[in-house]
């Protein structure tokens, strides 16, 4: 029987190795032993998890449920402080600004140096710690949420779409 070569049975095969670790892993892929207790949220660490195309905000260029958890999991207390500033509307708010700190300076930056509002400053990405010393920063590094999107229509103005597409805590 020969393998079936394809564009589709290709991004089937990176989306299961990337999944592998992950919480939608398929049964019988995990080769390894994962860690049972997650240190932040609900997630267990390693692996990438499955988003559907629709959770996917074109305008916002963003996964908004992923960059709140992440955000909710890592930082509750600047997260508080600025739902006094907000209300209500903190999330909304919230996304829009990093999406328009994204557009200003650019994914990576915004990933490496985090972002300011109302006096709140948010990381959006923890990366590996110098040593395993620190326990909170281990923790800290354990809590990314890295997602990937198949069949991604990314634009607001077409129905162009990517094969695969990769985020880091919401951000792509």
């Amino acid at each position: 029987m020969t393998p079936e070569i394809s564009e589709r049975a290709f991004e089937e095969a990176i989306e299961r190795a990337l999944l592998r670790h992950g919480p939608d892993a398929c049964p019988g892929d995990a080769t390894d032993v994962r860690e049972t207790s997650p240190p932040y949220g609900e997630n267990p660490p390693g692996g990438y998890r499955r988003r559907k195309p629709e959770d996917y905000d074109r305008a916002l260029c963003l996964l908004p449920c992923d960059v709140v958890d992440f955000v909710l999991a890592t930082q509750p207390k600047e997260w508080k402080k600025l739902e006094q500033h907000h209300g209500a509307a903190v999330r909304e708010q919230f996304l829009r600004r990093l999406a328009a700190e994204i557009e200003r300076r650019g994914a990576l930056d915004v990933l490496r140096n985090g972002i300011k509002d109302m006096g709140c400053k948010f990381r959006l990405a923890y990366f590996r710690p110098a040593s395993g010393l620190n326990e909170e920063t281990r923790k800290l590094h354990a809590a990314n949420l890295f997602s990937v999107v198949r069949q991604l229509r990314y634009s607001t103005k077409n129905e162009k779409s990517l094969d695969l597409a990769l985020f880091l805590n919401g951000i792509p």
